[in-house]
């Protein structure tokens, strides 16, 4: 699994990611480090919220210490309290074996097949483990030659998700983009690339249908694809979110989130959600 952060090593390690409702819940999961360990747990969660957005006005350690102590899920609730919207609370809900086996058997790849004008199209709704695998496969099904595949991807359910698999997913198609976004935090912008793995796809055209519910990293994507696929968007606004939010583990079942690094795609605004150039005439899940 790919994050994002490339500052450095920071306090706990605290792993980053585009976080949407559902998909955190197996993310932070992974997040074994917890606050409570070391002298002053308190002062070690403002650390890390540091790390990545200012302290909320009105804020200090010293006082919240003062009113918490030692328990540093009160500081987390006095942080998201003064944080104005940009941070909330997370409980873990920590799967048993059952919610495992979902998770593995869970398919990024809605469906795919082909229109009546003769174009392919496949619907993506996540980033699962093995989203790259999933694309390939129906890509190579979905081509009857060797010629160049056009090809409809619809996004209208992608809510997003992790944000390195999602890279990778937009590397089938892009190859290899030096500086392809750029995280903008306070004080630094800095650049990501797509890791380009593996030849990308050859496509006569690209076409990718979004909607509201088009969010997070799936706007992302679309944007990429945009940006360095020469893909057309066409359907609905966005949903608009165009920051990072980094997960800061405070105990063993709670998760602060911080609304971090607004990311830039060179060439395409991402600011209150893409706007496509026109309506996509088809309903239904699927073009």
């Amino acid at each position: 699994m790919m994050w994002v952060t490339n500052r450095g090593v920071r306090p706990w390690r605290a792993r980053s990611t585009i976080v949407i409702s559902g998909a955190v819940l197996a993310l932070v999961a992974l997040a074994h480090v917890a606050v409570a360990n070391g002298p002053d747990p308190v002062a070690r969660l403002f650390a890390a919220a540091a790390a990545y957005a200012p302290m909320p006005g009105g804020l200090s350690v010293g006082a919240v210490r003062d009113l918490c102590e030692r328990d540093a899920l009160c500081a987390a609730q006095e942080f998201v309290a003064a944080s104005a919207g940009r941070a909330r609370l997370q409980k873990v809900e920590h799967p048993d074996s059952d919610t495992i086996r979902w998770v593995d058997s869970a398919t990024s790849v809605a469906g795919f097949g082909r229109m009546a004008d003769g174009r392919a199209w496949l619907t993506l709704n996540r980033f699962g483990r093995k989203a790259v695998d999933e694309l390939r496969g129906a890509l190579e099904e979905l081509r009857t030659d060797n010629g160049a595949l056009d090809l409809v991807l619809d996004l209208r359910d992608n809510g997003g998700g992790d944000f390195g698999r999602m890279m990778k997913l937009a590397a089938v198609f892009t190859g290899e983009i030096n500086n392809s976004l750029y995280l903008i935090g306070t004080e630094d912008r800095i650049p990501v690339k797509i890791v380009g793995m593996n030849t990308p796809e050859r496509l006569g055209s690209l076409t990718v249908v979004v909607g509201p519910r088009t969010a997070s990293s799936g706007e992302v994507l679309a944007g990429l694809l945009h940006r360095y696929a020469g893909a057309e968007l066409v359907g609905e606004p966005t949903a608009g979110k165009d920051y990072i939010v980094r997960v800061i583990p405070v105990d063993h079942d709670w998760r602060l989130l911080v609304r971090a690094e607004t990311i830039e795609v060179p060439g395409v605004d991402l600011r209150g959600g893409l706007r496509p150039g026109r309506a996509w005439p088809n309903g239904g899940l699927n073009p």
